[in-house]
Formats: structure tokens, C-alpha cells, sequence
């Protein structure tokens, strides 16, 4: 059994690799149809690798301006390909399965319940169902009263509100982050209906799947508790971790750009823009305030939330908001010298923190690699691109790219080449790495050591 599940394991992680390369160059195909571009002739192929990559990887990063560029067939591409990599090539092709009446393999339960982060998911197709359902259901949900908004209060047609109410409906719930206006969303960043509908679709597509299923599962209203279900760790600390990243953001940033970047605003458009503006960093790629006014302390938070990213089996990337909760939980139990890792009064399994500081410095190890590389390639290619400040700009894209965000202080439109080629891996690696490493090592059995090494202790620090 154990060899069968390392080889599932093994074919899962290359079929998630190959799914996802294969949706990335037929979207790169479409894209560099004549018909996709308003331009006379076709779109450069590497930016047509890099646009598909983005939309795939739903991170937001854009080398040309979407609205303007593109026509409404080259925009359906690209609302596609966000579509598939919002929700996983793997769930969309395995509910296909369910839904056409065929029984899942041990191989499809083992796929999906490792890439869903569960290990006894009870209700697989229901499961399944409720991703698809939900993601329908929200999505059009928002794609109506973004419209109406857009219609009402802004004066669009009832055809470009519809259009521009779905577009930006599926890309916040997907946490993409593309954007048909040239400024993403800046001309909204004092209408608290825009900003609240898009910042909820973020946090609702952020929050993950396992969190939906536990709680449409939890009947609170029921007095027998062994019938009422209950509100399992990974909810707990998904949603404790995002509400605190959250409430840090905003109060940061409404501290910080009082008199910076919310200078001469109405109270109402600061705390409507700082709430926005708190939400993205967690791998949404919008932006209601001039990256390039920020203060630097605020380009270094932002940063970090990058680096956090969303929660577990969500359509957001970064190292995962359950992943830095094991790591703090595991050094607040070093600090303390207590010989277990407590949360929640639940005890946290030392192989799961050894995981979770092994994801986030494999993390840093590709971030600080991709930064590299662009430093040697840009500062010989670009003379004009280097100014003063370039390695904190430099390190702000690679990990919007690794986290794939889609904040950008506007250097993307102006790299290289061989810098597309860079944060287009990035993008990649930082999508489909933690998925494919979570498949790896999520259920793997370490069996006893056959020879028995003496121990010796090593200083560190």
C-alpha cells in the first residue's frame, strides 16, 4: 500500500506540473491569435507566455494593459484560464468526472484529498460539488451587483457593466487580480460598494475550500453536540489567522499613509481604501492607492503579507496563512521550553511543523534565487531601469510573483526578456511548488531507520 501511494503521489505531482504547463501554452496559442489583440499583427509570444502564465497562476502581474489590448475574445481567454487556475485544473476535471456518473479511483481520492489538504474527507463528491457550486454561486452573485453598481452609479451600458461585472467578479474570487482599467481599481477606492464586493470576493476566495466544507457542515443551531459536527483546527486557525493579518494591514496602512498616500481624502475614502488595500496583499494583485506613493515601511509589510499569502486549498498562493501559524506556534513552544506545539488547546504534530518551516524555507530559497537572477539580468540589460531603490522593487515583484499577488510598483512592462522568462517561472514555481511539495511529503511514512546513528549535539545561534 505504502509503494502504491508513493507512486500516486509521485504521478498526482506530475500530472498537476503537466496540466497546468499544458492550460498555460493553449492559452499562449489563443493569445497570440490575430483576433485576440486590438493591435494590427499578433501579440509578442513571451508576452503572451507571460499574460497566460499570470492568468493561469491567477497572480495579476501584466506586461500590457488588459482593457485597451486586448478584444473581448482575447479577455474570454483569459477570464478562462483565470477560471481553471482559480479553481485547480485537478478539482475541475475530477467533479467533470463526478458529475458524468463515473466512480473516483483510489487515485482520484488520494489526488483530490491530498490537494484539498484533508486526509478523511467524508462526502468526496459532495465535497467536490460544493467547490464548483459555491464558486458558481459567488461568482455570479458579485458579477450582478458589480454590474448593477457599475450601471447605476457609473453610467456604463447595461452590455459593459454585465461584461465588467463577471470579468472582475470571477478574477477577485479567484484572487487573480487583473484588472480591464489601466489603474486596476483606483478610480473605485472611495465607493464602498465596489470596494466591499471585490474585498469580499477576495477574502471568500481566499479563505479555502476545507473552510467552506467545515462550516456548511457545522450545525450550530443543534442542541446535541454529537449531532451538531464542530469547527475543526485548520477553520480555526485560517480564519483567526486571516481576521488578525487583516486588522494589522488596515490599521498599518491607515497609520502609516495618513498624510502619505490618503493625504487629502475624506475620512470615508481612507478607511475604504486602507480596508481594500489591507485585503490584496493576501494574493489578490488590486490596488486602490498608488503603489508608488507608498512609504517604504509599507512596501516591507506589504511584502510579508505577499510572502503569507492566503489559506490552504484556496485560490490564493504564498506559503499559506496555516503554514506561518505552525511556525510561530512551533518557535512560541521553543521560547517557552514546552515540549509540545499548542493551539487552540490542540496539540500540533512535530512532523507538521518540520513541513511547515520546511515550505517556507524552500520559499525563501526560490525567492532569494529569482531575485538573483534578476539583479545579474536587469542591471545589464536595462541601464535606464536601474535608479536607486531597484533591489527593493526588484524584491517586491519576485515575491508578488512567487505569492502570485500581481502587485506591481510598474517595473513588469519594462523587464527583459530573460526577466519575463524569470518572474514567468516564478509565477509558475510559486503556484504549483507548494501544491506538488504538500503532495510529496503530505502522507508520506517515514519507516524506522535500519542503522542507528550515535547522537551528537551541534551549537546553533
Amino acid at each position: 500500500m505504502n509503494a502504491i501511494s508513493r507512486k500516486t503521489r509521485f504521478n498526482a505531482s506530475r500530472l498537476i506540473f503537466l496540466s497546468f504547463l499544458g492550460t498555460i501554452l493553449f492559452g499562449t496559442v489563443l493569445l497570440i491569435l490575430p483576433f485576440s489583440t486590438r493591435s494590427p499583427g499578433c501579440m509578442n509570444i513571451v508576452d503572451a507566455l507571460f499574460t497566460a502564465t499570470s492568468a493561469t497562476c491567477v497572480t495579476g502581474l501584466v506586461v500590457v494593459d488588459i482593457g485597451s489590448y486586448f478584444t473581448p475574445f482575447g479577455k474570454a481567454v483569459i477570464l478562462l484560464l483565470i477560471q481553471l487556475g482559480g479553481l485547480g485544473i485537478m478539482t475541475m476535471s475530477t467533479f467533470f468526472l463526478v458529475m458524468l456518473g463515473r466512480r473516483l479511483s483510489l487515485k482520484d481520492r488520494i489526488l483530490m484529498e491530498d490537494t484539498l489538504g484533508e486526509k478523511k474527507v467524508k462526502g468526496l463528491k459532495g465535497l467536490i460539488k460544493l467547490i464548483v457550486g459555491m464558486t458558481v454561486f459567488l461568482e455570479a452573485l458579485g458579477a450582478v451587483l458589480l454590474a448593477w453598481r457599475f450601471h447605476r452609479a457609473y453610467g456604463y451600458p447595461v452590455d459593459q457593466a454585465i461584461i465588467h461585472g463577471i470579468f472582475h467578479s470571477v478574477s477577485a474570487f479567484c484572487n487573480a487580480g487583473f484588472s480591464l482599467y489601466r489603474t486596476s481599481l483606483m478610480r473605485f477606492g472611495g465607493d464602498w460598494c465596489v470596494t466591499g464586493l471585490m474585498g469580499g470576493l477576495v477574502l471568500l476566495g481566499g479563505i479555502g475550500f476545507v473552510v467552506w466544507y467545515n462550516l456548511t457542515h457545522y450545525y450550530f443551531w443543534r442542541r446535541d453536540k454529537t449531532r451538531r459536527g464542530r469547527v475543526r483546527l485548520q477553520s480555526k486557525i485560517a480564519l483567526t489567522m486571516s481576521a488578525i493579518l487583516l486588522l494589522i494591514m488596515f490599521l498599518f496602512l491607515l497609520t502609516v499613509e495618513w498624510d502619505n498616500a490618503l493625504k487629502g481624502l475624506t475620512l470615508s475614502e481612507k478607511l475604504s481604501r486602507s480596508f481594500f488595500q489591507a485585503v490584496t496583499p493576501r494574493t489578490a494583485g488590486f490596488n486602490t492607492m498608488s503603489m508608488n506613493r507608498l512609504n517604504p515601511a509599507t512596501i516591507w509589510v506589504t511584502i510579508i503579507m505577499m510572502f503569507i499569502g492566503a489559506s490552504p486549498s484556496s485560490t490564493g498562493g504564498g506559503i499559506k496563512t496555516c503554514t506561518f501559524a505552525v511556525i510561530l506556534a512551533s518557535v512560541f513552544a521553543m521560547v517557552t521550553g514546552k515540549r509540545q506545539i499548542i493551539f487552540r488547546r490542540r496539540s500540533i504534530p512535530d512532523h507538521i511543523a518540520v513541513k511547515a518551516i520546511s515550505i517556507a524555507v524552500i520559499s525563501l530559497a526560490v525567492i532569494f534565487i529569482a531575485c538573483t537572477l534578476l539583479l545579474l539580468v536587469e542591471s545589464t540589460a536595462s541601464g535606464s531601469f536601474y535608479h536607486q531603490g531597484y533591489i527593493s522593487d526588484i524584491i517586491f515583484e519576485t515575491v508578488s510573483a512567487f505569492g502570485t499577488v500581481g502587485l506591481s510598483i510598474g517595473i513588469t512592462p519594462h523587464l527583459s526578456y530573460p526577466g519575463k522568462f524569470i518572474i514567468i517561472l516564478t509565477m509558475y514555481v510559486g503556484r504549483i511548488g507548494p501544491l506538488a511539495l504538500a503532495l510529496l511529503i503530505g502522507r508520506r511514512a517515514y519507516p524506522p531507520a535500519v542503522v542507528q546513528y550515535p547522537e551528537e549535539s551541534v551549537m546553533v545561534g
